[in-house]
C-alpha cells in the first residue's frame, strides 16, 4: 500500500509540473503576442508625432546620405526620403540567395529582422523567389528599420521579359503583406512566396505555408523547397520563361 501510495504522489507532482510548465509556455507566448497591442501600437504612432521624442542626430544622417544616393533611393518601386522618427532600437536584415537545379534557376531573397540588437539570431518573415533561369538577372533590395516595430522592405527583380517590383510590410501584431506588381499577398497564409514569370509577361504564384525558420539550416528548407509538389508541377509548364 505504501509503495502505491508513493507512486501516485511521484505521478501527481510530475502531472503539476507539467501543467505549470504549460501555464508558463502559454505565459510567454502570450507575453510575446501582446508586446505590442493596439493600445502600445497608438503609444508609439503619437510618439513619431512628437518632436521632442525625435532621434535628430539619425534624421540629419539621413538627410545627408539622401542628397549623396538619391538617385539610388528614387530607383526603388518608392522613393525613400528622409523622415524623422523616435528613438528606436532595432536591427533588420536581407539576405539574397539563388536556388540552381540543372537548368532551372531561382533568385531570391529573405526579409528579417534580428531577434534583439545584439542577438545573432534573425528571424525571417518573408522569403521571396523569383524564377529567373539567369544567374546574371539584376535583384536589388531595400530593407528599412526606421518604421520600428513595423519591418519593411522593397526591392526589385527583372527578368528576361519583365520587372518584378515588390513592397513588403510586417507588422508587430502578425499582419504581414506583399505586394508585387499589384498582386496583394498576405502573409498570414504562408510566408514563403514564389513567382513563375510565364512568356506572355503573366505570372503565376504558389504561396507555401513555410519558412527558413522551421529548418536547422536554409539548405535543408531550400531542398523542401524544391521537393514541393506544387513548385515541380509549376517548373514542367512550358509557359514559363526561359
Amino acid at each position: 500500500m505504501t509503495h502505491k501510495i508513493l507512486i501516485t504522489i511521484i505521478f501527481g507532482l510530475l502531472f503539476s509540473s507539467c501543467q505549470e510548465k504549460e501555464k508558463l509556455d502559454s505565459l510567454d507566448k502570450n507575453t510575446e503576442v501582446n508586446k505590442w497591442d493596439i493600445e502600445k501600437l497608438s503609444i508609439r504612432a503619437n510618439e513619431h508625432l512628437d518632436s521632442t521624442k525625435w532621434d535628430l542626430e539619425l534624421f540629419n544622417q539621413d538627410i545627408e546620405t539622401y542628397n549623396k544616393y538619391s538617385e539610388i533611393f528614387q530607383s526603388y518601386p518608392l522613393n525613400k526620403s528622409p523622415f524623422p522618427v523616435a528613438d528606436y532600437d532595432y536591427a533588420v536584415s536581407s539576405i539574397p540567395f539563388v536556388i540552381e537545379l540543372d537548368s532551372v534557376i531561382f533568385k531570391g531573397i529573405r526579409i528579417g529582422e534580428y531577434e534583439n540588437p545584439e542577438s545573432e539570431r534573425i528571424i525571417d518573415k518573408l522569403t521571396l523567389l523569383i524564377l529567373t533561369n539567369d544567374k546574371d538577372a539584376e535583384e536589388t533590395t531595400l530593407v528599412d528599420s526606421r518604421n520600428y516595430p513595423y519591418l519593411t522592405a522593397q526591392g526589385i527583380f527583372k527578368v528576361k521579359n519583365n520587372e518584378f517590383d515588390w513592397v513588403f510590410s510586417a507588422s508587430p501584431d502578425g499582419f504581414s503583406t506583399l505586394l508585387l506588381n499589384m498582386k496583394l499577398f498576405d502573409l498570414r497564409f504562408g510566408e514563403t512566396v514564389i513567382i513563375f514569370p510565364q512568356i506572355d509577361k503573366s505570372f503565376i504564384y504558389e504561396q507555401i505555408k513555410d519558412s527558413p525558420n522551421n529548418y536547422g539550416n536554409f539548405e535543408e528548407f531550400k531542398r523542401i523547397i524544391l521537393k514541393n509538389q506544387k513548385v515541380k508541377n509549376q517548373l514542367n509548364s512550358e509557359k514559363n520563361i526561359k
